[in-house]
């Protein structure tokens, strides 16, 4: 069995001592074979079937020397972990003597690692403010119920009279800038819901009354704070003729319509039904903004020197969940740094602090966490990672990731804080029924898009 010790070392780092017995060494040196022999193709061998003395002089002694230290200081530094509480924030630097390692003989090598700092506590209970709940008014539901009746309403083909707020409206359109058209500023047959606003402002405005075939000229101004930075502030002339038009007939707001949208009979039922399905949201709401406010208040109390890795890693993650977002809106990160004028290295830098507020926030959590004893079960964890690989039954990468040492102890974090925000939440503000969770930060994506890479296991 691998032996190992441990002593902390300046800088909230730590040093393993590890011994490799000679049986694992020897156990290494054979993976090293089986493996330099699937990847070498030797004349007159099928892959992975050359013999020892074969490989070795094919591919050279330092090769196989290489390959078996690899093995051996990966499943050392393992054993290392797995006999002690270390949680490493990044990669081991690793000090062995290459010169020593032999067949048949024990191996001994030393890895330092950065762990986690210290966190001086501040004030984390006792909060200044309390639950705030939004009260939910008569108007709160009687918007729900013109939704419902918009949603089961029909469209019929109307003539005879110019359009008005709430009709959908088919135009076709031509927008100049000082007589030349410009980019998107045309469409030969756009649908739009008057006074839905999905113009610039005043734009809908100006088809109201108007009849179908009839077309209208009018100008507008851009917003100065307008998307398209080349069009802000601009004035611009449209030519548009209105196509085609719909109006929205609307059920009769009487019991049979409330039948027809829920289980109720009657429309007071209906009615009764919204307001307490939007109390109960509400309060998910405010617990939720309890949580955020909670954990700003801990962090902010607390005091911490922040490892230049963590903050590094963060960053790093920060990047690619942009650029995830960015994809599924079929968007590169070249062309979205083109956009907002930015190099590599100036978004680097402005990541930099949201980075570092995420890492002290995670560190703060986690010695709450270990003050209040909270922690996740193994069965917890294995039921996350059920539930993580049924929503993506697809993904071999994130099956690998979630089953590894790392993604364990990712989950393990996330669990816990979420377990910790609601029982910080429950000592203030009891409830009758079990809580949504309560938000936590998020240190990693764990859906198939980046791949999660966590800056650390700030367990």
């Amino acid at each position: 069995m691998t032996t190992v010790t441990s002593q902390p070392e300046p800088g909230s780092k730590v040093r393993f001592e590890i011994e490799v017995p000679a049986e694992e060494v020897a156990r290494h040196f054979d993976t090293a074979y089986r493996h330099l022999a699937a990847r070498t193709r030797v004349p007159g061998f099928r892959p992975g079937k050359a013999p020892r003395p074969v490989i070795e002089r094919f591919v050279g002694p330092e090769a196989v020397l290489a390959e078996a230290v690899d093995h051996l200081v990966e499943a050392g530094y393992d054993a290392a972990l797995d006999q002690t509480d270390v949680i490493p924030i990044d990669q081991p630097q690793v000090e062995i003597d290459t010169t020593t390692v032999r067949q048949g003989e024990a191996v001994r090598f030393s890895a330092i690692v950065a762990v986690r700092p210290t966190v001086s506590l501040g004030a984390y209970t006792d909060y200044p403010f309390g639950l705030e709940v939004a009260p939910v008014t008569d108007e709160d539901v009687e918007a729900v119920i013109s939704e419902l009746r918009a949603e089961q309403g029909t469209l019929r083909p109307v003539d005879g009279r110019g359009a008005e707020k709430g009709d959908l409206v088919a135009v076709s359109f031509q927008g100049a800038i000082d007589g030349e058209p410009f980019e998107g500023g045309a469409a030969e047959r756009l649908p739009l819901v008057l006074g839905e606003d999905r113009m610039i402002p005043g734009w809908e405005d100006n088809l109201v009354g108007q009849n179908i075939d009839e077309t209208r000229d009018f100008d507008l101004t851009f917003p100065d704070d307008y998307r398209v930075e080349e069009l802000a502030g601009k004035a611009a002339h449209f030519t548009v003729t209105l196509l085609d038009m719909r109006e929205r007939i609307l059920p009769d707001l009487d019991d049979a319509f409330a039948a027809s949208v829920s289980e109720g009979q009657s429309l007071e039922q209906l009615r009764a039904e919204i307001r307490d399905a939007l109390e109960q949201r509400a309060d998910a709401e405010a617990r939720h903004q309890m949580g955020d406010r909670i954990i700003d208040f801990a962090t902010a109390n607390a005091t911490v020197e922040l490892p230049e890795v963590m903050i590094a890693n963060e960053v790093e993650i920060m990047r690619d969940e942009l650029r995830a977002r960015l994809a599924e809106q079929r968007i590169g990160i070249d062309q979205y740094l083109e956009v907002a004028r930015q190099t590599p290295e100036e978004l680097m830098g402005e990541l930099r602090d949201p980075a570092s507020r995420r890492v002290k926030t995670l560190l703060v959590l986690s010695a709450i966490a270990e003050q209040e004893g909270i922690d996740a079960t193994d069965d917890q964890i294995a039921e996350e990672v059920e539930r993580q690989l049924e929503r993506y039954p697809d993904e071999p990468r994130l099956r690998e990731y979630l089953t590894s040492r790392r993604g364990r102890s990712y989950l393990r974090m996330t669990l816990r804080n979420r377990t910790l925000v609601d029982s910080l939440i429950e000592r203030v503000v009891p409830s009758v029924t079990p809580p949504e969770p309560a938000p936590e930060p998020e240190s990693e994506p764990t859906g198939p898009a980046p791949e999660p890479q966590p800056a650390a296991d700030p367990e």
